[in-house]
């Protein structure tokens, strides 16, 4: 499943009370979903990540106390008695609760620890207690591994018992989400740029060298901001980008952020001219679907931060405007974008709806598929 089906069916999971799975290699975003699930319900989110745990650490390692009790016949009687000292995670968790919030539980990892380890956190996951210590009731857990067959690194599996006590979501990258992401996340758009163009790039296995993933290019985004900031030889800049993709994607993103590539159809493009440029249209007939999706993503994230700040003298020229240059668009696309609007550009959408370029727009496109 791509991001967006993955985090409704945790959702799913979640209020029916049960522990969903996510199974997804490593970079894919699983600590992203965490974090959107968390922030959507408003829930305190507290992390375990299962690969830095060592035996004991998260059960508590053994200590013996000395109490006093009456005996039967009254005397004082000293005894001893094991307590299991608390991983500083579980204070965490009864400290958001004591506040009134509710905590969601991410348990990173479970697959990649010790085998001991593993226990210790399913025993916290399916039993939700662990050497005494219980998991409040406003505590949701959720947790993550990385697929059993992965291709680099070592896994520990689980038994059929535990197995069956999860509900397994299985993750996988999509290249149209995460542009979605991307543009809402400040990802440089030449990056953005980058995967439109080779999408298979985002999340790429590369044999002998550095894997490829979504937060591979969080990280080269960084970097690139810095690069045009700061510009260094190409050598040390793609050594850099090497260290996050491998050698022959480097060499392919390092050619071409230097290249004299046009830039995506941006909002000035669009809103400058009095009317339509004819040089627009040839643009749009000569681009691909990817690259005129997220040219119509930016510009109508730009015009929905507009409509939020209320900077525009008329609002339904400009949703006429954008209608017009939408209408260059292939059909299928144009559709997929009015789409996308009601979910992802709030403000936007309910202005278009009392607009009629954008009403008739929307039948006649339905009615050119049908």
């Amino acid at each position: 499943m791509n991001f967006i089906d993955t985090l409704h069916s945790a959702e799913l999971v979640l209020k029916a009370g049960s522990v969903p799975l996510l199974v997804g290699e490593t970079g894919i975003g699983k600590t992203s979903l965490a974090k959107d699930i968390a922030k959507k319900n408003h829930w305190s989110l507290i992390g375990i990540d299962g690969n830095l745990l060592k035996e004991g650490e998260i059960g508590g390692l053994p200590t013996i106390e000395t109490y006093r009790r009456t005996d039967a016949s009254g005397n004082p009687v000293e005894e001893k008695t094991t307590i299991y000292a608390v991983h500083h995670k579980l204070p965490a968790i009864d400290a958001e609760i004591a506040k009134g919030n509710t905590v969601l539980l991410f348990i990173d990892e479970i697959n990649r620890c010790e085998h001991a380890v593993q226990q210790e956190l399913m025993n916290l996951i399916l039993n939700r207690e662990i050497n005494g210590y219980v998991l409040p009731q406003n505590v949701h857990i959720l947790a993550a591994m990385n697929p059993a067959d992965s291709y680099d690194y070592e896994a520990v599996e689980m038994d059929a018992a535990q197995e069956n006590r999860f509900v397994w979501l299985y993750m996988e990258a999509d290249y149209l989400q995460w542009l979605d992401w991307a543009s809402e996340a400040g990802i440089a758009p030449k990056v953005m740029e980058f995967i439109s163009t080779f999408p298979d790039y985002l999340d790429k296995h590369n044999e002998d060298d550095i894997n490829a993933t979504p937060r591979s290019y969080e990280r080269i985004s960084d970097i690139y901001k810095l690069y045009e900031q700061h510009p260094v030889s190409k050598t040390v800049f793609f050594n850099v980008i090497r260290g996050n993709v491998g050698k022959l994607i480097a060499e392919e993103f390092v050619n071409f952020a230097a290249s004299d590539t046009q830039p995506l159809i941006a909002y000035a493009d669009v809103f400058t001219a009095a009317p339509l440029a004819d040089s627009l249209t040839q643009r749009v007939a000569s681009e691909s679907h990817t690259r005129l999706y997220l040219a119509a993503k930016n510009i109508l994230k730009q015009l929905d931060m507009a409509f939020q700040k209320e900077e525009l003298p008329d609002e339904q020229a400009a949703i006429t405007r954008f209608m017009e240059f939408l209408a260059l668009y292939p059909v299928d696309l144009r559709i997929g974008i009015m789409k996308d609007m009601k979910a992802n550009n709030a403000h936007v959408y309910a202005k278009a709806l009392n607009n009629d370029h954008f009403i008739d727009a929307y039948f006649q496109a339905f009615r050119h598929i049908g």
